[in-house]
C-alpha cells in the first residue's frame, strides 16, 4: 500500500471522517507544594469533568490531565495543619501545555488544626 494511501485509509476509516481535523491534546499540570510534611486533600475535576479527591502526606503532589478540548479545571487543596505551626504557606499551581498559568501563594494562620479548602481558579 502506497504511503497516500495509507494515510488516505487511516484519516477516512480509522479517524472517522474525510476532512476531519485532528486537535492535539492539552496537558494540564495541577501541583501543591506546602511547606512542611502534613496530610493533605486534593479535588480536582478530571479529564472528563468529574470531580476527584486524592489524598496524600508529604509537602509536594503533582498530576497530569491531558483533554481533549479546552474546559475549566476546578482545582482546591485542604490542608491539615495539626502541629499549629507558625509562618506556614501552601502554593497551588496549574500550567496548560508548559506554560504557567496560575499561581498562588496562601499564607497559613496557624489558629486551628484544619485551615480548610484553598481554591485556584
Amino acid at each position: 500500500m502506497h504511503f497516500r494511501n495509507l494515510y488516505t485509509f487511516l484519516k477516512e476509516k480509522v479517524i472517522g471522517y474525510k476532512n476531519s481535523v485532528i486537535h492535539p491534546a492539552i496537558r494540564v499540570e495541577l501541583s501543591v507544594e506546602v511547606s512542611f510534611n502534613t496530610f493533605v486533600q486534593v479535588c480536582f475535576t478530571n479529564e472528563t469533568g468529574r470531580y476527584r479527591i486524592n489524598d496524600f502526606t508529604g509537602d509536594f503532589w503533582q498530576k497530569e490531565i491531558l483533554l481533549t478540548e479546552h474546559r475549566e479545571i476546578i482545582f482546591k487543596v485542604f490542608v491539615n495543619n495539626h502541629l499549629l505551626k507558625p509562618d506556614q504557606w501552601i502554593l497551588l499551581k496549574k500550567t496548560i501545555n508548559t506554560v504557567d498559568v496560575t499561581e498562588k501563594k496562601f499564607y497559613l494562620n496557624n489558629q486551628s488544626l484544619y485551615e480548610g479548602w484553598f481554591c485556584l481558579t
